[in-house]
């Protein structure tokens, strides 16, 4: 395209969109219907590479949106840990497969989910179960008066992780009959804490009639 050569482009006030071609000092004039417009304009968009960072180890769904929201799911990478039930503490209590989904804006962690999944390959139709503990209402963890950190980077998440399972437990939705043990939280705990975490998916949990792309999409 020569210096001379211009593309002129005018939208009246009625919406049509008229094109004035200027090449080798030859106009052309021709009108173009919106929806091409639109398209020209849009196949003509180049983005750079979109990145997500270092991602969290056992990471399985990523997902970005307007204003920089992003939504990122990881299994839990333990399977024992120390749980806090008000007061008492029990160390190395065994956990079956948990799951968590984050919501963040700017940095900001606005939602967490947490979830118990399957064993074995995860896929969309991996069963889930109902989270057998307090402090989580579906699969939406409540955490109470404690305040979640502010992250920089994805792979914080870890850490975060570790932080919700350290928060104590109280009776804030918990109901006996999240478990096959049907009892109150304080004895489940104490029935738990001799078990492995095999032993949920054989003596404790229930289904939830979810799946993990329910858990996702959730």
């Amino acid at each position: 395209m020569r210096r001379e050569d211009e593309l002129v482009i005018r939208i009246n006030s009625e919406g049509k969109i008229f094109v004035e071609d200027v090449e080798d000092g030859v106009k052309k004039f021709k009108t173009v219907e919106p929806d091409v417009f639109l398209k020209c304009v849009k196949d003509s968009i180049r983005t750079g590479l979109v990145t997500s960072g270092i991602m969290p180890e056992g990471s399985f769904f990523y997902g970005a949106g307007d204003g920089g929201t992003q939504k990122i799911c990881i299994e839990f990478p333990k399977r024992r840990c120390d749980i806090v039930y008000e007061k008492t503490e029990y160390h190395d209590f065994p956990l079956p497969r948990l799951v968590f989904g984050f919501l963040i804006s700017k940095g900001k962690i606005t939602n967490v989910n947490l979830g118990v999944v399957d064993e074995g390959l995860l896929t969309p139709k991996s069963k889930m179960y109902i989270y057998p503990f307090s402090n989580v209402s579906g699969f939406r963890l409540c955490c109470g008066g404690n305040k979640l950190p502010e992250i920089k980077s994805l792979h914080q998440l870890t850490g975060v992780m570790h932080f919700i399972m350290s928060m104590p437990n109280n009776n804030d939705h918990y109901r006996n009959e999240r478990t096959k043990f049907d009892v109150e939280l304080r004895q489940l705990f104490e029935t738990l804490k001799s078990k492995e975490p095999k032993d949920y998916y054989t003596d404790v949990l229930i289904a939830s009639g979810k799946t993990l792309q329910d858990f996702v999409n959730s």
